[in-house]
């Protein structure tokens, strides 16, 4: 009888052991839509502070980050934000509009923060129990942004924007586009694609009407930005994009924001929220005011030059 209860308690030991070796760490999902250089900016900007953050808390320990990408695509978007419903996730960070729509449109409790994503009230993301973060973009961007354009090239008269119309985050923005251009003395003409094999055709048509082509804060623009600033390099028509991380693709000027800021800002928000606090604590943020970049190389293959008796000091110039 002893022996029996001897391996009884044994057994007992083993499969306790067995059970916390198994244990499934606690996730924490973060959902990007689509790979381009801002996204990524953002996405390893915050999971390299949140792990950081992570090590130093012991309660944390068992946390663990694991990253998904919808390419994309907006039915994949769907499928990967309700697997969440059934793994040991958290906390999720949604990383642009489209994916950040697909986990607030799924039932679910688990915390949700956003970035990158430009009108999370129209988007019906907030107002939310569950949901905050970070927009990326405003009417406050958008204006900076043509301001700064009027300045630059006094005697344009026409803008040409590229975008998708089924990113409901850039219906947002060229809204804004389309009211405040008049008063800056522009005139818009917008073009739209749905797809990367469309950017060359369509930049091409759009660059016989303009001066110039804005575009900001399109997820199918940037992920295939190369072919459109390519195009216009060609044709001679400046290319201003919305977004700091994408200039180097050869765009002459970028009008935007640290990704890379937004991601750390982000990480201590999950931090925070991981460690007990509630989603309420942090209220959503508008847009920060945007930095102005410009292109080194850009400006010399354009052969551009500042206009004379105008201050463009805010301006940083990148190699």
């Amino acid at each position: 009888m002893k022996s029996i209860r001897t391996f009884i308690r044994l057994l007992s030991i083993v499969l306790v052991m067995a059970g916390c070796t198994n244990e499934k760490p606690n996730e924490i999902a973060i959902l990007k839509y689509v790979t381009h250089p801002a996204l990524d900016e953002l996405e390893d900007a915050y999971e390299l502070r949140l792990n950081s953050l992570i090590k130093s808390h012991s309660e944390l320990k068992n946390f663990k980050i694991k990253k998904y990408n919808a390419n994309g695509n907006i039915p994949t978007a769907k499928s990967i934000a309700e697997s969440f419903n059934y793994k040991n996730v958290k906390l999720i960070l949604t990383i642009a509009t489209p994916a950040a729509i697909a986990v607030a449109n799924t039932s679910s409790d688990v915390p949700h923060i956003y970035g990158a994503v430009a009108d999370p009230q129209g988007a019906k993301i907030i107002p939310s129990n569950r949901s905050t973060g970070i927009q990326n973009a405003g009417e406050n961007i958008i204006i900076d942004a043509l301001s700064f354009m009027r300045k630059a090239f006094p005697d344009a008269k026409r803008i040409g924007t590229i975008y998708n119309p089924d990113e409901q985050n850039s219906i947002f923005v060229q809204n804004h586009i389309k009211s405040n251009a008049p008063k800056f003395g522009f005139e818009v003409k917008q073009a739209t694609v749905s797809g990367t094999s469309q950017f060359a055709g369509v930049t091409e048509h759009l660059c016989k009407d303009v001066d110039l082509v804005y575009s900001a804060n399109d997820n199918t623009v940037n992920s295939g930005i190369s072919s459109i600033i390519s195009v216009c390099n060609k044709l001679n028509k400046p290319f201003i994009i919305g977004d700091l991380s994408t200039l180097d693709k050869g765009a002459l000027f970028a009008v935007g924001l640290k990704y890379s800021t937004m991601g750390n800002d982000l990480a201590f928000i999950s931090y925070e929220i991981l460690r007990g606090k509630k989603i309420s604590d942090f209220p959503p943020q508008g847009p920060p005011s945007p930095e102005i970049w410009m292109n080194a190389s850009a400006k010399q293959l354009l052969n551009y030059t500042y206009p004379d008796s105008t201050d463009f000091s805010n301006v940083v110039e990148r190699k």
